[in-house]
């Protein structure tokens, strides 16, 4: 009789168990190729920005580009134009005692000169952060200019000064070069001569204010202008040259010329709609 012998299975199922895993393991330890849209789509990411990055770049620089040549040209003009212009009443102007005011309150024009000792008592700085390239105020005038354009630029608006101060040289070269061009007699009745201007002081300065940051002209009519035109006296500075005053200040309208007087007169001049002539009760 034959014994039943129980067969011994256990060492069977761990060679199959152990073949299965080594074979499991060495499919696990294949380099796999990553699925095709997995590489095409982080790709296809990349070259967008990358894209994207060098347009928003090209256009930044072409815009950069075109308004440095856009101030070299209004920089190149400026040097070459006071933007001042006065007229027949400015043989008229009377003169008026220094003796009592400070540098910032006094009348500047053909009646009442600068000698080029007085502008001694002016600091000239430079203009940081400009569209204009190469501008200069006198220091204080510079500081409360700065705040007077922070508060236009919390609102939007933003100015840039064009013409700041200019030496007796560059008057002087002015003037000549009209001689030249238009004749003496234009010249004289027309051009402003070195030290009758308050450029010449570095205390006033011409602007253009735009909501554009890189415009380069103004519009009175525009509301920055008017926001301006009507908070200026908070930092200390006018409209110097008023339309329909012109006979009292002896220059033309300049709408875009404004003065640093001190915050104390400049709330004086404003609320009483005077200028400096007047106010000195030199009206003609």
């Amino acid at each position: 009789m034959k014994r039943d012998v129980k067969k011994d299975y256990s060492k069977t199922e761990f060679l199959f168990e152990s073949d299965a895993e080594k074979v499991a393991l060495k499919e696990a330890l294949k380099p796999r190729k990553p699925k095709l849209y997995k590489i095409i789509i982080p790709n296809v990411i990349i070259l967008i920005i990358l894209v994207a990055g060098a347009f928003f770049a090209l256009n930044r620089y072409e815009e950069i580009k075109i308004s440095k040549v856009n101030a070299s040209v209004i920089a190149a003009n400026q040097k070459n134009d006071t933007n001042e212009r006065i007229n027949s009443s400015s043989k008229n102007l009377q003169t008026i005692n220094k003796d009592d005011l400070s540098k910032y309150e006094i009348v500047i024009n053909s009646a009442n000169p600068l000698t080029e000792e007085e502008l001694k008592n002016y600091v000239i700085v430079n203009v940081k952060d400009n569209l204009i390239p190469d501008v200069k105020l006198e220091k204080k005038t510079y500081k409360n200019y700065l705040e007077l354009k922070d508060n236009l630029e919390k609102r939007g608006y933003y100015i840039n000064i064009t013409n700041g101060y200019k030496s007796f040289e560059e008057y002087e070269t002015i003037y000549y070069i009209y001689s030249l061009d238009k004749g003496e007699k234009y010249a004289k009745s027309h051009i402003a001569k070195a030290g009758t201007s308050e450029h010449n002081a570095g205390i006033a300065f011409d602007f253009i204010i735009s909501k554009d940051k890189y415009a380069f002209e103004s519009n009175k009519k525009s509301e920055e202008y008017t926001y301006l035109e009507n908070i200026a006296y908070l930092y200390g500075f006018i409209l110097r040259y008023p339309k329909e005053k012109e006979d009292i200040t002896g220059f033309e309208y300049e709408p875009y010329h404004l003065r640093y007087v001190g915050k104390d007169l400049a709330k004086y001049l404003k609320k009483n709609s005077l200028t400096l002539e007047e106010y000195y009760g030199t009206e003609s």
